[in-house]
């Protein structure tokens, strides 16, 4: 049945085009719900829509970028579920990781590295003219090595809360 819908364009005409239609009309429906009528931002989300199945006409690669994004993203929505059901077992509430001044927003930051790991993942890499250092494993390490020294300057930063007072100089 799938290799059927492939073969008459599901994958590259229609579920790009519906995508389209869907992610159009919902951002139009949020941000200019006032200011347009819902006849308006249909029309102007289902024009949007045709675009884009005229887009993966000429481009078949469409079909290939989708199957990479959606792909590993089932892959790591599953990890990150087996990773709250772990901490679920042992007793930790998930909830207290929103709780801390910064760490809505690490939170935030964590959805959207992953989120860019996906989509640089799935070969999206030819819409942005990255340097070519940058694609070697070798930037991506230093990369790594000077986040983890953000991280544990940014704790190392933070108050202790111990109590007590220090000692005076020269005495102990």
């Amino acid at each position: 049945m799938v290799q059927n819908m492939s073969r008459i364009g599901f994958f590259q005409f229609l579920f790009p085009f519906l995508l389209a239609l869907a992610i159009v009309y919902g951002l139009l429906s949020w941000a200019l719900k006032d200011q347009l009528p819902k006849s308006a931002r249909a029309l102007i989300a289902l024009i949007a829509a045709f675009f884009v199945m005229l887009y993966s006409s000429w481009n078949v690669m469409v079909v290939t970028f989708f199957a990479n994004l959606f792909g590993p993203f089932l892959a790591v929505a599953v990890g990150l579920l087996v990773i709250v059901m772990l901490f679920a077992i042992v007793g930790f509430d998930v909830k207290t990781l929103t709780t801390g001044k910064y760490s809505k927003w690490l939170l935030v930051l964590l959805i959207v590295f992953i989120g860019i790991v996906l989509f640089f993942g799935a070969g999206a890499a030819w819409l942005i003219n990255v340097p070519g250092f940058a694609i070697g494993s070798d930037f991506w390490t230093v990369i790594f090595f000077i986040i983890i020294l953000a991280v544990v300057m940014f704790w190392l930063s933070q108050e202790s809360g111990g109590g007590g007072t220090p000692a005076p100089a020269g005495k102990t």
